[in-house]
């Protein structure tokens, strides 16, 4: 189950157990969701109810702009990096597929980098941080799965990678 932040749980102190939709509102483009799922054996999970888990952050089209909202989620993580709970993080960037390859290339870079420079500028060690683009490769080509296609994931591990 993905439980997503809004803009009603920032006012709130980001409480994790906010409101629970399936997709990115389109009225809410850039956001960060938590990638909440159960508990496994794999030492590398980060435990789970935790800000050092997997994070999608959600983007406007054509934007590698970060939320106010998403900034103080990656906030989080940025904590749990500096605290060596998380040891490694992959952020992969990607577009939605309407445009050339080249340019999604670059769009999901920026979006990925845009991410890196949060955790960096928070204090975090950058060769913790790797990033990587996509681009439109991990789509399915409908314009029903823009909005969630034009994202950067956000994968954490607590062993040194």
């Amino acid at each position: 189950m993905i439980k997503t932040l809004s803009m009603l749980c920032a006012a709130g102190a980001l409480s994790f157990g906010c409101a629970s939709t399936p997709a990115p509102e389109t009225t809410n483009p850039t956001r960060a969701t938590a990638n909440r799922q159960a508990p496994t054996p794999d030492p590398q999970r980060v435990a789970t109810n935790s800000q050092c888990n997997d994070w999608e952050v959600f983007f406007a089209t054509g934007s590698a702009e970060i939320s106010p909202t998403a900034r103080a989620v990656l906030g989080g993580l940025a904590d749990c990096i500096q605290r060596g709970d998380v040891r490694d993080v992959s952020i992969v960037g990607s577009a939605d597929p309407r445009g050339p390859h080249a340019e999604n290339m670059e769009l999901g870079q920026q979006r990925a980098e845009a991410i890196r420079s949060v955790l960096v500028s928070r204090g975090c060690d950058p060769s913790v941080v790797r990033t990587a683009s996509v681009g439109e490769a991990r789509t399915s080509g409908s314009p029903d799965t823009y909005a969630t296609e034009r994202h950067a994931s956000v994968r954490t591990s607590d062993q040194v990678r």
